[in-house]
């Protein structure tokens, strides 16, 4: 690693416990802040990017931001909620910063464009890999199932639900974004307390929300919980699926996607090498 060249200091669910991955990602907050930071948090991971001195644990950042943009680092290979998390880290650094991190950024999220556009079947996603786990423990297609969370992840899982043939309703801290997501799925829209009230009546519940659902009382159906961290307390959950349980994936790949992606982030890599060393010169 170059002096001028980003690095990364990151967690995973390999290596931490999203526990521990939620204190890093407060103590990293603040930090984030500045204009030679970023600072991405997806399901799996928590990583602090950033230019100038390194942290003692931190690696190379473009190669490994690359491999994250492309999905290869994810427990469904080339899944894509994590190329939308990459963006949503960049426009979530608001202000100017480093022009070196913007690049790599950039870079990553056209590596992971580039990569998927050359799919030539859909790779699989983390809310349907969580459905799939609920469908081999209760019958979906005609019955209720709850959906808590109306972001992004919220309407992945939504989405996931109304292929399996449930039927939806979808429930939301804020009731115009979950009125949102439903009438776009042909579903109903619910508040969390009402919600907290139908899970007894509920084929399977799904779980994506920012924060814990204080309102549950009594023991939960099957439950996929892709919160982080968990939204679900421990003592109402039944049959429970959290979102570290799906590290481990399991899913093929789409026939060569992995490696064509690799090509990808070869190319790409030494394309944003090129640049910095250009960059360093000027």
């Amino acid at each position: 690693m170059t002096a001028s060249e980003p690095w990364v200091h990151a967690l995973d669910a390999a290596s931490a416990p999203a526990a521990e991955r939620a204190r890093a990602a407060a103590s990293w907050a603040a930090e984030s802040a500045r204009q030679d930071r970023i600072l991405l948090q997806t399901c799996h991971r928590v990583e602090l990017y950033g230019v100038g001195p390194a942290p003692a644990a931190a690696l190379p950042a473009a190669e490994h931001l690359l491999r994250v943009a492309t999905g290869l680092e994810s427990a469904v290979i080339g899944e894509d909620e994590v190329l939308h998390q990459v963006r949503g880290a960049l426009l979530a650094a608001a202000g100017p910063r480093d022009v070196r991190l913007t690049r790599l950024f950039e870079t990553a999220i056209a590596a992971g464009r580039r990569a998927r556009a050359g799919r030539t079947a859909s790779s699989a996603s983390l809310a349907g890999l969580a459905l799939r786990w609920l469908a081999r423990r209760t019958e979906l297609k005609g019955r209720p199932v709850l959906v808590a969370g109306a972001g992004h992840m919220g309407w992945a899982l939504a989405r996931a639900a109304r292929k399996a043939g449930a039927q939806v309703t979808v429930a939301s801290r804020s009731r115009d974004r979950a009125e949102a997501a439903a009438r776009s799925l042909g579903a109903q829209a619910t508040d969390l307390t009402r919600a907290a009230g139908q899970t007894a009546a509920a084929a399977a519940v799904a779980v994506a929300l920012a924060g814990p659902w204080e309102e549950l009382t009594g023991t939960l159906p099957p439950t996929a919980d892709l919160s982080w961290p968990s939204a679900v307390a421990p003592h109402v959950r039944g049959e429970y699926l959290g979102v570290d349980d799906l590290f481990a994936g399991g899913e093929e790949p789409p026939p060569g996607y992995v490696e064509s992606a690799t090509a990808i982030v070869v190319a790409k890599l030494a394309e944003y090498r090129s640049w910095l060393e250009v960059k360093s010169c000027a």
